[in-house]
């Protein structure tokens, strides 16, 4: 099943705009964050959000993530783990847009890694009809991201520009 309709105009959904690039999409300013959030419950997509400012390390980060999904106790608190878990996951209503706040804490590499396995099962849900999407939020406006899932993770529409996150 197509996620959208040839013979409309998507263009003006957020749910087109940050998938034809990609699988996620990048937020400094958190009222833009929210009034995107506010976008897609009214479009009746499932919610998840997880604070990253407590993610001190590795097992933090893997033991909120596997409680904000709703992991199986079995869960193995590795990248491995998380990918077969994601993979599982059930995505109902129109969709299901996971948000992390404040993720710059991430060390980058791991951050990487995160979000390119979020990116390729958004791909791979994709191919049965499912929207899976992920909205990062940080507190640097020149934070960057290597390509995940082979697309690439660029700011959102309003503040895409250098100019528009004080750069």
């Amino acid at each position: 099943m197509a996620f959208f309709n040839k013979t409309e105009d998507n263009h003006s959904r957020l749910d087109w705009q940050i998938l034809q690039n990609g699988w996620t999409s990048l937020y400094l300013n958190k009222e833009f964050l929210k009034e995107d959030i506010q976008w897609f419950v009214k479009e009746n997509f499932k919610i998840i959000t997880m604070d990253c400012s407590g993610w001190i390390d590795k097992t933090t980060i893997h033991q909120d993530i596997s409680k904000g999904l709703g992991f199986p106790d079995y869960y193995g608190m590795n990248l491995d783990a998380l990918n077969d878990c994601v993979w599982q996951l059930e995505i109902e209503q129109a969709g299901l847009v996971i948000v992390f706040v404040s993720f710059e804490v991430v060390e980058k590499e791991y951050a990487y890694q995160l979000l390119d396995i979020f990116a390729c099962n958004s791909r791979q849900h994709a191919l049965f009809g499912d929207k899976l999407i992920t909205l990062v939020q940080v507190n640097d406006g020149r934070y960057e991201c290597e390509p995940v899932g082979a697309s690439p993770v660029i700011w959102n529409q309003r503040e895409w520009l250098n100019k528009s996150r004080n750069n």
